[in-house]
């Protein structure tokens, strides 16, 4: 499909260099008026003597030598592997934000279930290196579910 669709671009751009070919190796005419002055153009005026000049057609403008079939077809196969890993690239980056934006969604699901059961909980505590516990007062058991539900809305948005 994407080699059909090469081939299609090319035919595109060859066919406007083929007619603009065409029209330069039609005949340039030369011919003086009454006043003296030389005049060129690509048709002969009726009634007057013109000189039909051969130009021979010009070179390519980059001076290059032609490019071989073989080159060409080299050329073209290097277009198609380039814009395959270009697909597959962003095949690989849609993948990744789409594993990404299903772990954002279960780390938001997993908050939100915490703070739903630290709702319901009512004591607190810090555990000390020597295994003892120190409460939180109401004030700061609001405190600390404040803290948490602001960074939900940090991490995932409105609760």
């Amino acid at each position: 499909m994407i080699l059909s669709r090469v081939f299609m671009l090319l035919g595109a751009v060859a066919t406007p260099l083929l007619l603009v070919a065409n029209v330069a190796v039609a005949g340039v005419y030369r011919w003086v008026d009454e006043s003296g002055q030389v005049h060129f153009s690509d048709q002969a005026p009726p009634q007057v003597r013109a000189e039909r000049l051969d130009i021979p057609p010009a070179e390519p403008a980059t001076g290059a030598p032609e490019e071989s079939a073989a080159e060409r077809l080299q050329r073209q196969k290097r277009l198609v592997n380039m814009l395959e890993e270009e697909r597959l690239a962003r095949e690989q980056a849609k993948a990744e934000q789409l594993a990404r934006a299903r772990e954002q969604a279960l780390h938001c699901e997993r908050f939100r279930n915490r703070l739903s059961y630290l709702e319901r909980y009512n004591r607190f505590y810090d555990e000390n290196e020597d295994g003892t516990r120190d409460y939180l007062t109401d004030e700061e058991a609001d405190a600390f579910r404040a803290r948490l539900k602001q960074q939900y809305r940090d991490e995932c948005g409105d609760l």
